[in-house]
């Protein structure tokens, strides 16, 4: 398409600039004219076509392309070494005849053959097989299933990471779902309540854009119920059929909230065989000479026992580095060697470029018989 377009500038441009010397020759000066319009024009229609079909375009016999260099040939040929070739009668009193080139007399006989061409190269273009096709990732019947659960609630906005802990966590996690293209993944979000953003999917795309619209205060800020995310998470991954299923449970603080005990639920989970990583996303307050008396937000005995009790383990993240690597660790013991396979269908769509074919054949033949009628 871009090819066209450039073609049909560069051609325009030549035809101005040249202007004053297809003066004597109209024929050249139209046939430049309409190679430009014919150039553009496919260059257009392409574009709406790609534009109303979409992507995922295909040919079945590409090879076929090489045909379009034919009719190009033979219509350049025909247009400019016509006059070679045309048998002439003299007739006397020739000095009587009047000579009648102008560009609207000229452009009237190429018409026809432009639509010829333009046919044909349609008719070339439909030989070549055009296709939609359709590709769709099918879910996996062994592989890792993994329910992302992470804190929302107001002191994540805490800025010992950066740019804080929220939005640090937001982006390990996004780098996380860009190295499982095999799994199923899906989103839980808490804070004083939990909720199912995202079931599990093959779709990461969409997955993406559900963390990134995650934001602090999106769910009640002011508590945190670690018992009711992690229920969330293993009530939806209880009815897998995956190989292995974990839930990654991010928090920056303590439970103080929800109609679940924490512990409970991990219970629950591992009794359904779920594995649960914990991990902690603050800085130990020892580490800060201004708060050595303050006591540790993350209750890490709580999040050690949760992870204890279902074979997984926990970590404590100080900053956005060890938060990335954390959750590179869990990638590499969490591996698996499941092959994503794929539905493929295909639709055919060279119908209307046949029907246009037709009626570009159909208008060159009405032209060239009823309305550029030649007289000898």
């Amino acid at each position: 398409m871009n090819l066209f377009l450039a073609a049909s500038v560069i051609l325009l441009v030549a035809t101005l600039v040249g202007t004053p010397l297809f003066k004597k020759t109209p024929k050249r000066h139209a046939f430049c004219l309409l190679a430009f319009t014919m150039l553009t024009l496919c260059a257009l229609a392409a574009k709406v076509f790609f534009f109303i079909v979409g992507d995922g375009i295909e040919f079945e016999r590409p090879y076929m392309f090489i045909l379009l260099l034919f009719p190009f040939a033979v219509w350049t040929a025909h247009t400019l070494l016509q006059e070679q070739f045309v048998r002439r009668i003299n007739y006397p009193l020739t000095h009587l005849k009047t000579e009648q080139f102008s560009l609207r007399v000229v452009f009237s006989r190429l018409l026809p053959n432009f639509l010829y061409v333009l046919s044909l190269c349609l008719l070339i273009i439909a030989l070549a097989r055009p296709m939609r096709v359709d590709r769709q990732l099918l879910p996996p019947t062994e592989g890792i299933d993994i329910m992302l659960v992470m804190d929302v609630s107001g002191s994540m906005s805490q800025q010992d990471f950066y740019p804080n802990r929220f939005m640090a966590a937001q982006t390990t996690a996004q780098r996380f779902v860009d190295k499982r293209v095999s799994d199923r993944i899906g989103l839980v979000a808490f804070a004083k309540h939990a909720m199912l953003q995202a079931p599990l999917t093959l779709d990461h795309d969409a997955l993406q854009e559900y963390i990134n619209n995650m934001y602090i205060g999106m769910i009640d800020p002011d508590m945190t119920a670690i018992g009711d995310a992690l229920a969330v998470a293993a009530n939806h991954l209880k009815d897998s059929k995956a190989k292995s299923k974990v839930i990654i449970l991010l928090t920056d603080g303590s439970s103080n909230a929800g109609a679940i005990e924490p512990l409970l639920a991990a219970k629950a989970a591992g009794a359904y065989n779920i594995r649960v990583y914990t991990v902690g996303t603050a800085r130990p307050p020892q580490e800060d000479k201004a708060t050595l008396n303050v006591r540790d937000e993350i209750n890490e005995p709580l999040l050690m026992e949760i992870a204890s009790r279902t074979g997984g383990q926990f970590y404590r993240a100080k900053n956005e580095k060890e938060l990335n690597q954390i959750y590179d660790t869990i990638n590499q013991l969490e591996t698996t060697a499941f092959t994503p396979s794929s539905s493929i269908h295909k639709k055919d769509i060279y119908a209307p470029l046949l029907w246009l074919a037709l009626i570009g054949l159909l208008g060159a033949f009405l032209l060239e018989k009823l309305i550029f009628i030649k007289v000898p």
